[in-house]
């Protein structure tokens, strides 16, 4: 019986996992450490994926 594994290595993948991530209150900081428990992360585009989302360089969420 096959496992499921979540990868989090596209676009799409990461921004539906960072909508979760900030309903849930977890601090921008632990977003990357989450997902890795998870499955594969592409920490690159985890960050390009922050960035749209409106969480700065400075790990805060804009207002």
């Amino acid at each position: 019986m096959p496992s499921y594994s979540a990868r989090y290595d596209t676009r799409e993948a990461l921004m539906e996992a960072l909508v979760e991530l900030m309903a849930l209150e977890i601090p921008a900081e632990e977003f990357a450490p989450v997902l890795c428990t998870i499955g594969p992360v592409d920490l690159d585009l985890l960050a390009d994926c922050m960035n749209d989302v409106g969480i700065n360089d400075n790990r805060s969420i804009a207002a």
